[in-house]
């Protein structure tokens, strides 16, 4: 007499088939965990770029309320040097208030109680403010006090790694009366 076997028809997973799922499981794994790193480095320079946007955009805006005849006295301004502060009011208050808002107390700068009162409670991002007055044709040259208009260009800088993200942007400033 013979003996009949029958196979049965719902047959699990072959080794191999486990081993091939469980390559590509790795490697879709392996792939997310780098992606990770990446996206949050772009997130931060995102961060540091709209702050730096905002900061410069700021400057600008302050050079839009000082006279025009007082506007020359910003040029050459720079956040990190107290030696490049004008010399009178309004300029001098509004050269400190971007000092403070950018990157705070140090490099020789210290803020009274009542500025800091006036200016708020800001938390400084070590950032530095450039501002340059040159004349609209010519941006080699400082605006004359005789010009009708002038060109501000503000540039900001921001600590980053691996480099420093800059931002510079610019406006034409025009004499009205």
């Amino acid at each position: 007499m013979r003996k009949t076997t029958t196979m049965k028809t719902d047959r699990g997973f072959t080794l191999v088939e486990v081993l091939v799922a469980a390559m590509i499981l790795t490697v879709a794994l392996l792939t997310l965990a780098t992606m990770f790193p990446t996206g949050y480095k772009q997130i931060a320079d995102a961060g540091r770029l709209t702050l730096a946007t905002n900061g410069a955009n700021h400057v600008l805006e302050d050079l839009g309320s000082v006279p025009f005849t007082s506007v020359r006295n910003l040029d050459n301004f720079d956040s990190n040097s107290s030696g490049s502060l004008p010399a009178a009011d309004p300029e001098l208050a509004i050269a400190r208030r971007w000092r403070y808002m950018l990157a705070g107390s140090g490099s020789g700068f210290s803020f009274t109680t009542a500025e800091t009162t006036a200016w708020g409670t800001v938390t400084p991002f070590g950032g530095r403010a450039q501002v340059q007055i040159r004349q609209v044709d010519n941006a080699g040259n400082v605006c004359p006090a005789a010009a009708t208009t002038c060109r501000a260009v503000v540039t900001i800088t921001m600590p980053g790694q691996p480099a420093p993200t800059t931002v510079t942007l610019s406006t034409i400033l025009v004499r009205m009366f």
